[in-house]
């Protein structure tokens, strides 16, 4: 293997001994002609350290899992709209059965006989 200081100008790939040397690769430090090197995740790496990298079972797992948050901004959605509307029912609830009869308006007192009841009965006297 090529020393770290080399330029890269007097290095050949390590598989193909005949081609001069296009990248390191920043995981091994190996220099490998174009066809030896590929672009992964944005960096130059070669297959034996891309292979190593794919085998690590905790970075497969993290990609295939569920993203947290939003499940739980789901959560707290569906929570407040139910709130919402379990205190809309027990509003209406609450209120008396002649209400939703439509009877309790016939019972109110009104306008014209609290102004006759005010003032001591009316016209007549």
């Amino acid at each position: 293997m090529a020393d770290a200081a080399t330029p890269l100008s007097r290095t050949t790939c390590l598989i193909h001994v005949d081609r001069p040397a296009t990248a390191r690769c920043p995981g091994c430090g190996t220099f490998y002609c174009g066809e030896c090197i590929t672009e992964h995740d944005g960096k130059l790496t070669c297959a034996r350290c891309l292979s190593t990298e794919r085998e690590l079972p905790e970075e497969t797992a993290s990609r295939l899992s569920l993203p947290v948050m939003p499940v739980v901004h789901l959560a707290i959605a569906i929570v407040v709209c139910w709130g919402t509307f379990y205190a809309m029912a027990q509003t209406l609830a609450s209120l008396p059965d002649q209400f939703h009869d439509g009877t309790i308006w016939e019972s109110a007192p009104s306008a014209e006989n609290e102004g006759e009841a005010e003032t001591g009965g009316g016209a007549d006297e």
